[in-house]
This record gives C-alpha cells, sequence and structure tokens, in this order.
C-alpha cells in the first residue's frame, strides 16, 4: 500500500514589497507575511486581458492574502492563492501617493528583505497603510513619519528622552551626543532638534508639522541615510529623486 503525503497549505496577509519581471510569462513578488515575514513568491502572469486586473496585487504596499505550499528546496514558493485582501481606494489613483507608496516599497524592499514573522511590526505597517489610503489631506509627512516610527520594529530606533537643546545627533550611533563624533554623519542642534519630534508622532498626530519642500527633501535624505547606515547592503533607492520633486 502506498501512502500519500501532502504538505500543509500555509495561508497568511501580506504586505506586497516589489514585484520583478522573471521571464515573458512569471513575475517574482516579494511579500511582507503576518506569519513568515518576507518570502519572495513566483507569480504566474496573466494571459488574458480579463485576468490583467489581477496584476493589481502586485503593486507596492498592497495588501493581500497569499495561500501556498511549502517548498524546502528553494527559496522562491508558488502560491496556490494570491488575491487583494483590503483593496486600495486613493493610493493607485492619487499620483501623489503612487510616487510615495512607490518610494516606500523600494525602501521596504530592502529594509525587509531579511524580515523574520513579526506581527507587531505588521500590524503597524498595514493600519498606518490604511490610515494613509482613507485620509485626504494632511499626509505629505507621512512617509517621514512612517519610517522614523519604523525603526522601532528594526531595532535602531534612538531615544528621544535623550535629546536636550543644543544635543547633536550621530546617525551612526544613533544617538544624541555633545560634541560632533570622529565623521560626518551626524547633524546639527537645529536639525537634531526634529528628530525627538518626530520619534513622538505617529500618522494620526502628524498634520500639525509643517515642512516645506526643501526641508521635505532633506529630511528624506536624513531618514535614508539613516537606514543605510543601520540596514546593512542598504542602496541608493532610485525612486529618491521622483519623490522629492513630486512633494517639492
Amino acid at each position: 500500500m502506498i501512502f500519500l503525503t501532502f504538505a500543509p497549505m500555509n495561508r497568511s496577509h501580506g504586505i506586497v514589497l516589489r514585484s520583478l519581471r522573471y521571464n515573458d510569462t512569471q513575475v517574482i513578488v516579494s511579500i511582507f507575511t503576518e506569519a513568515a515575514g518576507t518570502m519572495d513568491f513566483i507569480v504566474r502572469r496573466a494571459a488574458t486581458a480579463r485576468q490583467a486586473v489581477k496584476a493589481s496585487t502586485w503593486a507596492p504596499l498592497t495588501l493581500v492574502e497569499v495561500a501556498w505550499e511549502p517548498r524546502q528546496r528553494t527559496s522562491l514558493q508558488r502560491p496556490r492563492e494570491l488575491a487583494l485582501w483590503r483593496p486600495w481606494h486613493t493610493i493607485p489613483f492619487n499620483p501623489s501617493k503612487a510616487a510615495m507608496a512607490i518610494f516606500l516599497g523600494e525602501l521596504l524592499g530592502h529594509a525587509l528583505r531579511s524580515e523574520q514573522a513579526n506581527r507587531e511590526l505588521f500590524a503597524f505597517a498595514a493600519n498606518s497603510l490604511e490610515w494613509f489610503d482613507e485620509s485626504e489631506e494632511h499626509y505629505a509627512n507621512f512617509h517621514i513619519v512612517f519610517l522614523t516610527r519604523l525603526t522601532r520594529f528594526l531595532g535602531f530606533m534612538p531615544n528621544a528622552d535623550e535629546w536636550h537643546p543644543g544635543s547633536l545627533f550621530d546617525l551612526q550611533a544613533g544617538s544624541f551626543v555633545d560634541a560632533p563624533p570622529p565623521h560626518s554623519y551626524y547633524l546639527e542642534p537645529a536639525e537634531a532638534a526634529l528628530v525627538p519630534k518626530f520619534l513622538r508622532m505617529n500618522v494620526r498626530s502628524m498634520q500639525p508639522v509643517g515642512l516645506n519642500g526643501a526641508l521635505r527633501r532633506r529630511a528624506l535624505d536624513i531618514i535614508t541615510q539613516f537606514y543605510r547606515l543601520h540596514v546593512p547592503e542598504f542602496p541608493e533607492l532610485k525612486s529618491l529623486s521622483v519623490l522629492a520633486d513630486v512633494f517639492a
């Protein structure tokens, strides 16, 4: 008698980080899943115009539900099911929000590429993105507040209580200091004073913060440099210049 064994089906909510064309018929989709951390799935592209709408599930930051049978000999999994979990109402149709989503997807794709299951991080990201999709105004600084708060879950969030007037901020050490460190990665007191303000905010309390285009671009440069110093093999982001132009 022959007994057949079947691999258990795994199912999870997830956040699409990025997608990459694999060949003419398949796409590799990187998804930060609630149950298993970041995983790469090889997905067959839609073959007909009617099916082409499914490509919306590959857009950066899309919230999806994915099911798969684990394949032990490869890091690429094949989803048995891949569908929208909570469809967006504004992000894909608002040019500024869409640009921000592309930027955040690229950054998170690098920052979370080796992230294990972290339900607290997943809940923070999914809830923040839902607020972003639902907001009609006061979202121009969303990416700055989101990425600042995200450092808590990645293990390099600065301690805002260390700040006092006149402090500098050492980007490499991730701490406030009284004297310039022996390298160039630090903020002078005027910019360092903004760090604790953003650390104490969440997406629902950021409306009073007014940044003009120049300050917003500078904040983005500082945040991406901070991530580059603390996330291994973190590259230059291609979408940063486009986003800076959109929110100039």
